[in-house]
């Protein structure tokens, strides 16, 4: 894949090296706001160091890590043990609904809470109609391909998706698209967010597939396992790899901070 243009000549350009702006001051609040890959965005943008505490946050803290593992555990705990799907619903709903009581009660953001409870809802609802345990999961299926789509697009038409949310993440528009340092990583890391999908999807499908096709409760339950292990854990470690590429361009920035090359290419002291 080619990449775009470098910026045009000028008597005082940005260094090649150097791969980040000055955040804007509302960086903070706008990535937070975003969660997951802006997140992290907006924490390397303060200069905060990877940490434990740094990802759990981009994934969700605590409390937004039980919400989105609790209805499909609760799922897959009920569903081994009655091998009934409508009942194994019950659970799930009546959690999702406990979850947003409860913030509603100690006067907290909604908005995470919400948003779980409407893939739950769908789940719930597909597994009710149908009666099949594997329809639990068929939400999970539709937002994986939506989002390996739009990755995907983004790259073919040269607008890599991570890029577009880091512009607006950290106030920066689309001036990413002259930074050679920063476009690059752009595509190589809408491409490891690609791979998440893509692999989940890989993996997912064919157990899905399998339990429709033989009524097996066992590919039922492998599934649910599988969409455990690679939701948060595989999500967390996409958003490690994300943390150390952004560190390292951030540190670039700062090595060469100290200069501006002119049109002359000699070195001259910032003020």
């Amino acid at each position: 894949m080619s990449e775009a243009p470098s910026q045009p000549e000028a008597s005082v350009r940005e260094p090649e090296a150097g791969a980040m702006h000055d955040p804007d001051p509302q960086t903070p609040e706008r990535a937070r706001a975003l969660g997951g890959m802006a997140h992290a965005i907006g924490r390397v943008t303060e200069g905060e160091s990877l940490s434990s505490r740094g990802v759990m946050g981009a994934i969700g803290g605590v409390r937004g890590i039980i919400e989105a593992v609790a209805p499909g555990l609760l799922f897959l705990i009920g569903f081994t043990i009655t091998r009934d799907p409508k009942i194994s619903s019950i659970a799930p709903a009546a959690f999702v609904v406990l979850a947003i009581v409860v913030r509603l009660a100690r006067r907290e953001n909604v908005t995470s809470a919400i948003s779980g409870a409407l893939g739950a809802a769908v789940a719930v609802a597909a597994t009710l109609m149908t009666g099949r345990g594997e329809n639990f999961y068929l939400p999970g299926f539709l937002t994986n391909i939506a989002w390996a789509l739009g990755l995907l697009i983004s790259l073919v038409v040269r607008w890599p998706l991570f890029g577009i949310i880091y512009g607006f993440a950290t106030g920066q528009g689309n001036s990413w698209r002259t930074n050679r340092p920063i476009r690059r990583a752009a595509i190589w890391l809408t491409v490891v967010w690609l791979g998440m999908f893509v692999l989940r999807l890989a993996v997912q499908l064919p157990l899905y597939f399998a339990a429709r096709a033989t009524d097996d409760a066992g590919f039922t339950d492998a599934l649910g396992v599988a969409r455990l292990v690679m939701g948060l854990p595989l999500f967390a470690l996409v958003v490690v790899v994300t943390w150390v590429v952004l560190s390292g361009l951030h540190r670039s920035s700062d090595e060469v901070s100290g200069d501006i090359v002119d049109s002359t290419g000699e070195n001259t002291p910032t003020p």
